[in-house]
């Protein structure tokens, strides 16, 4: 059950956070082991087959859940989206990449208007305009890990 957790960017604005089961913003690869199936698994159930496990306590159930879950909540299978950059019709500036550090204060329209300005008016550079964004996202509050990428694409600098 995803549970969402509102945020507050700058006045008037809200950014809503989805997190799993209440706990987790992003999935981790190797940790969270109380999300995964082979961790909760029955320890006397003998059989790789069964799916089906008991959630921590620690959860925040609502009334009606059982408790139980099937399969992992969280996975390290990344999701994968293959795009051709410069082929007509595309038009590709940059690529944004982020943690929550910086999604837990700015949405995705505002980071790439910010991101845009900075490589495309202001002519900085994709490694000036990462840090300008880190930068924001400690100036509007944010308390998480802070990591931002950017890739140009463009010949601009």
């Amino acid at each position: 059950r995803m549970n969402e957790k509102e945020h507050h960017a700058e006045p008037g604005r809200i950014i809503q956070i989805s997190r799993i089961c209440g706990e987790l913003a992003v999935s981790r690869a190797l940790g969270d082991r109380d999300f995964k199936a082979a961790y909760n698994r029955a320890k006397d159930s003998g059989t790789e087959s069964v799916v089906r496990w008991e959630g921590p306590c620690f959860l925040p159930y609502p009334e009606s859940h059982d408790r139980f879950f099937k399969g992992d909540l969280v996975s390290s299978t990344a999701e994968i989206q293959v795009e051709c950059i410069g082929r007509k019709g595309a038009f590709d500036e940059f690529l944004l990449l982020a943690c929550d550090g910086l999604w837990d204060v700015m949405d995705a329209d505002d980071a790439v208007r910010v991101t845009r300005g900075l490589l495309f008016e202001k002519k900085w550079s994709a490694k000036e305009a990462a840090a300008r964004l880190a930068e924001l996202a400690i100036h509007l509050g944010s308390s998480d890990n802070i990591t931002v990428i950017v890739i140009s694409f463009s010949s601009v600098k």
